[in-house]
């Protein structure tokens, strides 16, 4: 128990590890060499990626060394074609809840914007997104703390564990963000409602594993969500172009918040349905 233990705390570590020294990675950048915007950017997911996804392989190696190595890897390369898998079921779920908030006249929705004048930072926002966020974020949390949670509990209560080692991540890095002075005292204000998101969103995340057995489907969904989240329900707050400008007509937000709670908590019903059909198909056949 205190191996597995060792191991979960590892690969928690390595993922806050790489995050803090990204971040610091990016500070520098900007302080000592005036590199900012996509420059700072690229250099915080190249050292997060150069940081996470190696070691977080070498503790995979380790583990397989005691407990024997599956047939089935859940980031084989054989396996990529459920990034896509992942990634447009996020890109379907996000269209179709901004219509839902606009049906339920939370916002007005005026224009879509010309593909020309946010494809291109699309595309490169989520070649940074890629490798500083989706790509090692999974790896360490929805691949190896899972696999290792999974060693000793069942697969819901794995699920429901590495949702909370995903919080823990998140609250321990903008804790040491403001203890080294970084971020600002008053950005702790919104964290609890920012874990219970992580919360969920990390449910949701290693769902689209299970019901695909591939890590990629997990990526592809973190991608995707990241996309949506930054170009199409909160463009303003990213400084990013609009794919679609539309007004809140209640109050400041509340469209996108909706929009997003439609996303994560939809997708979480949708893949425990999925689930659920497929247990009950394997009932039958065995039958």
């Amino acid at each position: 128990m205190k191996k597995w233990g060792l191991y979960l705390l590892g690969g928690w570590a390595t993922a806050m590890l790489g995050l803090f020294l990204a971040i610091v990675a990016g500070e520098v950048s900007e302080a000592q060499f005036a590199i900012s915007g996509n420059g700072r950017k690229l250099i915080q997911a190249a050292v997060m990626s150069i940081i996470v996804v190696p070691v977080i392989l070498y503790l995979y190696r380790r583990m397989y060394e005691q407990v024997g190595k599956p047939e089935k890897l859940a980031y084989a390369l054989n396996r990529v074609h459920h990034f896509f898998t992942g990634f447009l079921f996020v890109v379907v779920l996000a269209v179709a809840s901004l219509f839902m908030v606009n049906a339920l006249g939370l916002i007005s929705m005026e224009e879509w914007g010309a593909p020309l004048s946010w494809i291109g930072a699309l595309l490169l926002n989520m070649l940074i997104a890629f490798f500083y966020e989706a790509l090692p974020e999974e790896l360490a949390m929805r691949g190896f703390v899972y696999d290792v949670l999974r060693h000793r509990l069942s697969v819901w209560q794995s699920v429901l564990v590495q949702a909370l080692v995903f919080i823990a991540f998140s609250a321990g890095i903008s804790l040491l963000l403001v203890v080294i002075g970084i971020a600002p005292a008053a950005s702790l204000a919104a964290l609890p409602s920012q874990l219970i998101l992580h919360f969920f969103f990390g449910i949701a995340l290693a769902l689209i594993r299970v019901w695909t057995g591939s890590l990629w489907a997990s990526i592809g969904f973190h991608l995707g969500y990241l996309a949506m989240a930054r170009f199409l329900f909160m463009p303003d707050e990213y400084g990013a172009p609009a794919v679609v400008i539309y007004n809140d007509t209640i109050m400041q937000g509340v469209g996108a918040s909706m929009s997003v709670m439609f996303v994560i908590i939809g997708s979480i019903f949708l893949l425990l349905i999925f689930l659920g059909i497929r247990r009950m198909r394997e009932r039958t056949s065995a039958l």
